[in-house]
């Protein structure tokens, strides 16, 4: 279950790329809570400002993504405005430089029921990996869950040690935490044991045989001509033609 924890913000008076540069240079963090009056359908935000060491010491506590926080809003001189319990909805950071360029924050109210992303672990040593030889391969990282905002776990934690080959966990079969429900669909699986993976031994590859390549033979004009099979010799070709016949 999630604890939320404490974060004390200020309103920010100047905004634009001049007063956010001027926030960071003081070592805090620009951002926006973004909320809904009473009674009211409608999405107001609130420019603030935070301290940066405060944000890194929230984020450095939690260990999930979803993140709970009571947040005190001050005014320039210190003085508490109001209180709200919010969720951290955006954290960005310098895509070069290791620090946090704004933080956004979305409040929630205690009785409204809360959508979230929350990461899913196994526990304990499958029997088909212990004695088949099995692999173990998580097909859902995270679960999404319906909650109230008190109610919301930073970790959903799964025993898989009675999986054997070809076996599963569903979505449908995880013990949640009261007051915690699933939406993915009932039937997804989480943590699956497949078998092992036969090793292919590939043939080796068989010989080329060239064909032979057969030469014309040279034929040696010089050369006597061949006898034929009856022992004669073959009639050249350009030999003068027989004389004519006497009359």
């Amino acid at each position: 279950m999630s604890k939320a924890l404490s974060l004390q913000v200020s309103q920010r008076a100047g905004i634009g790329r001049k007063a956010v540069k001027a926030v960071r240079k003081n070592g805090r963090i620009p951002g926006v809570l973004y909320g809904k009056a009473k009674g009211d359908k409608a999405v107001h935000s609130r420019a603030i400002e935070i301290e940066a060491k405060n944000l890194g010491a929230i984020l450095q506590k939690s260990t999930s993504e979803n993140v709970l926080v009571d947040v005190e809003v001050t005014d320039a001189d210190g003085k508490k405005v109001d209180q709200h319990l919010a969720i951290l909805l955006d954290v960005q950071h310098h895509p070069l430089k290791d620090y946090i360029v704004h933080v956004d924050l979305h409040e929630i109210a205690q009785d409204e029921i809360l959508h979230a992303e929350v990461p899913v672990t196994s526990v304990g040593e499958p029997l088909g990996v212990k004695t088949g030889g099995g692999l173990l391969e998580t097909m859902l990282r995270t679960i999404r869950v319906a909650c109230l905002p008190r109610d919301l776990p930073d970790l959903i934690t799964v025993d898989v040690s009675h999986l054997e080959i070809g076996h599963s966990v569903h979505v449908s079969e995880i013990k949640l935490p009261e007051g915690v429900k699933a939406s993915n669909p009932p039937e997804l699986p989480v943590f699956s044991v497949f078998a092992p993976k036969e090793e292919v031994v590939e043939a080796p590859a068989a010989e080329v045989v060239q064909p032979e390549v057969i030469k014309e033979k040279k034929i040696d004009e010089n050369a006597a001509p061949a006898a034929d099979a009856k022992g004669g010799a073959k009639p050249d070709a350009k030999a003068a033609p027989k004389a004519e016949a006497k009359k």
